[in-house]
């Protein structure tokens, strides 16, 4: 009867530890879903900028604390990703216009190493059947999966913005990625696939058929509605600048220095980094539209 009881006792404890082990992972991830809306509405891209790092690793941790909540794999997944793409691809576009050399090479041999890592955690989202044909078999993609083959998209285009030459065969690929994602989930987090599907048309020179990608934007900018300050940044920085339409690049990024942030609170981090890059594109006027 000793015996027996030991056992049970054992089970019992096991369970308990079990169950209290997910519900701390629970309540975790709650408090940390909230930290994120917070962080949403931060007005200062510099404070967020340099909690950033601090926060993906707090979320891989999470992710190694807890596998029972898939949440976190989730919020880590996104943490890399805007990390890499939001602040150290931000920070590239800065010191490769200012033609800083040094620097842009050291935060391009940083991507290097960030990208890599934001597409194995979004991979690893996906069922394990799905993680080697992602890319290709977009026939049995879901809307479910938008999320995750968005910010694959996303990655992979970051590559050829480093390395054109060398990437420059994955286009095709990455455009019918996008095209995908769009087509299940038109304006999906703010338009973003339809919005980077304006970007590659709208960085797509004249003598290879580009037009600046103006009816492109223009879709981006009805999908994603009202607030989404990115859509004329980027319009000015590839069309506009594509089309050598010096006027319009000015009348897109003043329109955004005009435009009041606080007008879209859950969006105010996102538009204040826009507003930052719409203050680099005007000072840098001269560089991008060289005199004739």
């Amino acid at each position: 009867m000793r015996l027996w009881s030991s056992i049970v006792i054992v089970l019992c404890v096991a369970g308990c530890s079990g169950w209290i082990q997910r519900r701390a992972g629970e309540s975790t991830y709650q408090l940390v879903a909230s930290s994120g809306n917070v962080a949403k509405r931060q007005p200062d891209v510099e404070l967020a900028r340099a909690a950033m790092p601090g926060g993906v690793i707090q979320m891989a941790a999470f992710a190694a604390a807890y596998p029972d909540q898939p949440g976190f794999r989730v919020m880590y997944a996104d943490a890399i990703c805007q990390y890499a793409i939001g602040f150290v691809l931000d920070d590239w576009d800065a010191a490769t216009l200012a033609g800083r050399t040094a620097e842009a090479d050291n935060l391009a041999r940083r991507l290097d190493l960030l990208i890599p890592q934001c597409l194995d955690a979004n991979l690893a989202r996906l069922a394990p059947s799905r993680r080697a044909t992602a890319r290709t078999d977009l026939a049995h993609a879901t809307v479910a999966e938008v999320p995750v083959l968005l910010s694959i998209a996303q990655a992979d285009a970051v590559a050829l913005a480093l390395s054109p030459l060398a990437h420059l065969a994955e286009l095709p690929a990455i455009t019918a990625l996008l095209e995908r994602c769009a087509t299940l989930a038109p304006g999906s987090r703010d338009a973003s696939a339809e919005l980077l599907l304006a970007v590659l048309a709208g960085s797509r020179p004249s003598i290879a058929g580009g037009d600046g990608g103006e009816a492109e934007f223009a879709r981006a900018r009805k999908l994603a509605g009202d607030g989404v300050l990115m859509v004329d940044v980027l319009a000015a920085r590839t069309g506009a600048v594509t089309r050598k339409d010096r006027a319009a690049f000015e009348k897109l990024l003043n329109g955004v220095l005009a435009a009041d942030p606080t007008r879209w609170p859950d969006r105010r981090l996102i538009n204040e980094l826009a507003r930052a890059k719409a203050r680099r594109y005007l000072a840098a006027i001269d560089t991008l539209f060289p005199p004739s």
